[in-house]
C-alpha cells in the first residue's frame, strides 16, 4: 500500500510495509506470524544441515549441545508468541524438531517412532508443549516478582463474589472479553490465566522456580497439550 500526503507542488510518498521486525520477531499485518515461523524453520534447517555434515565425527552429547545451541534455541526464542497458531504452522516447527531428534540420535527411515525417541531418549517436550511451558514459566515469574512489573499488571487474581473454596486455589481471573475474535485469545492476558488455572494446585503453589519448572515439565509429559 502507498499513501500520498501533500498539497500544492509537493507530496510525500509513504510505502506501508506488510510486515515489521520487533524484538527479533517478524510480525505480519494480520498477526498470523507465519512469516516468523517460516524464518525460524529456514534458519533451524540450515543449522541442522551444517551439523549433519560433521555428525559422524562427534559423539551424541556433543551433537545434542550443538542442536540446543543452534536449533532448539531458535525454536524456543519468543515462542510464547506462537500460542494458538494453526496446527499447520505448529507442524512446520515440529518437523524441524523431529529432524533434530534424528540428527542427535543418528536414526533414519520412516519406521522409527520419533515421538517415542524424543520423549524417552532425549526427554524433550514437543513444540506445542514447549510453547505452553514458556507461557507458564513467564506466568510463575510474573506472580512471584521475577519478571517485569508490566507483565504482572496483565494478570488478576481470581476473587469470587462470595467466600468459596476456589478463593484459596491461587487461580487467575480470565478476561470475559477480548479485543478480537481471531487473535485476542492468543494474548498473554487471556492465554496465561487459562493455562495457569488448568494446572494442579501443587504446581501453582510451588515454592521455587526450580521446583515449578521440574513439576511443570513432568506434568506436560504426562498430560501433553492436545
Amino acid at each position: 500500500m502507498i499513501l500520498v500526503y501533500g498539497t500544492g507542488d509537493w507530496s510525500i510518498i509513504i510505502t506501508v510495509s506488510s510486515s515489521i521486525i520487533s524484538i527479533g520477531v517478524l510480525f505480519d499485518q494480520y498477526m498470523t506470524l507465519i512469516p516468523q515461523v517460516n524464518n525460524v524453520c529456514r534458519a533451524a534447517c540450515l543449522a541442522i544441515s551444517k551439523i549433519g555434515r560433521i555428525r559422524k565425527y562427534i559423539d551424541r552429547p556433543t551433537a545434542e549441545r550443538l542442536v540446543h545451541a543452534f536449533v532448539t534455541s531458535r525454536l524456543d526464542a519468543n515462542n510464547s508468541l506462537l500460542f494458538g497458531l494453526t496446527s499447520s504452522a505448529i507442524s512446520k516447527l515440529q518437523r524441524v524438531q523431529n529432524s533434530a531428534v534424528r540428527l542427535v540420535l543418528g536414526v533414519s527411515g520412516h519406521r522409527v517412532n520419533i515421538n517415542d525417541l524424543r520423549r524417552n531418549e532425549l526427554h524433550w517436550l514437543p513444540v506445542k508443549d514447549r510453547i505452553v511451558f514458556k507461557i507458564l514459566m513467564i506466568t510463575y515469574k510474573s506472580l512471584n516478582g521475577l519478571a517485569p512489573p508490566y507483565l504482572k499488571e496483565l494478570l488478576n487474581t481470581y476473587k469470587p463474589s462470595r467466600s468459596l473454596r476456589s478463593s484459596s486455589l491461587s487461580l487467575l481471573e480470565v478476561p470475559r472479553t477480548v479485543a478480537t475474535s481471531t487473535y485476542g485469545e492468543r494474548a498473554f492476558s487471556v492465554s496465561s490465566p487459562k493455562l495457569w488455572n488448568g494446572l494442579p494446585q501443587k504446581i501453582r503453589n510451588a515454592a521455587s522456580l526450580a521446583t515449578f519448572k521440574k513439576l511443570l515439565k513432568t506434568h506436560l509429559f504426562i498430560n501433553p497439550t492436545v
